[in-house]
């Protein structure tokens, strides 16, 4: 499930200090959406009603917890619109390195 690979995500945040600023909660919250879309459209999930129900059901289990676990760690700009611009889940995870 890409839950895991969410909290790979969210988590690797931590790698970016010492520049950048501390990540908002709505920064966060628009990285679990984006990796959400990104994870479900590698698994051929495509349809937007499917992809909002499964990123809505993975945001009532864990979705507070990602989102608090990101908020406050340090980002960048230029690690912000590289997530925007990603396109597979390893470009996500190269974002956020």
């Amino acid at each position: 499930m890409w839950i895991a690979s969410c909290l790979a995500c969210l988590g690797g945040l931590v790698s970016a200090s010492g520049c950048g600023h501390p990540a908002t909660r709505d920064e966060c919250e628009a990285i679990f959406q984006r990796s959400a879309e990104i994870e479900l459209r590698a698994q051929n999930v495509v349809d937007p009603k499917i992809v909002a129900e499964r990123t809505a059901a993975v945001r009532e289990a864990r979705g507070k917890e990602l989102i608090d676990r990101c908020v406050g760690r340090r980002i960048t700009d230029a690690a912000l619109a590289c997530v925007r611009q990603a396109t597979t889940p390893e470009q996500v995870d190269r974002c956020l390195e």
